[in-house]
């Protein structure tokens, strides 16, 4: 491992960015002791998740993990952590009954999925169903921004610069 990957750098675009809510965050720094214990483990979970599609190597067997999963074991948990074993168990099975975590076995190990890891955007395209075109947004008299962004990813339309 090379030192510049053993301190904290402010080097973004090396490292990327980990979107953590901000909840999250004050129950870590402000909570009670579950409290603070549970954000501890969802940060570390969000930390050490894969960003990629990739293979994990284990005990000579070979896993295929998706973008935002990680392939663990609760000993490797309490190590990162300092949080006793049984209670990153327990702790894991409140944060999958709050949606925030999918746990399953794999062999000895865990699979730990966060849920929502990848949301997709999707662009709608037309008018929804109960969209008024009489109706002008109260900021902006001939419609709104999102209509205004939406039409230079219309076909039809012909404004400079617009993506077709």
């Amino acid at each position: 491992m090379k030192k510049r990957k053993e301190n904290m750098t402010p080097d973004y675009r090396k490292s990327g960015y980990l979107k953590v809510g901000r909840s999250v965050l004050r129950a870590f720094f402000m909570g009670e002791r579950d409290l603070r214990e549970l954000a501890s483990i969802l940060l570390c979970v969000e930390t050490f998740a894969y960003f990629s599609e990739g293979q994990v190597w284990l005990n000579d067997q070979v896993y295929f993990c998706h973008p935002g999963e990680w392939i663990t074991s609760y000993t490797e948990i309490e190590e990162l952590t300092g949080i006793d074993r049984r209670q990153v168990k327990k702790y894991l099975v409140k944060l999958e009954k709050q949606h925030f975590v999918l746990v399953s076995n794999v062999g000895f190990y865990k699979r730990i999925a966060l849920v929502n890891y990848e949301q997709s955007v999707q662009v709608q395209h037309g008018e929804p169903a109960d969209h008024n075109p009489n109706e002008t947004d109260r900021n902006n008299s001939g419609g709104s921004i999102w209509d205004e962004a939406m039409n230079f990813y219309n076909p039809g339309n012909d404004q400079k610069g617009a993506v077709n």
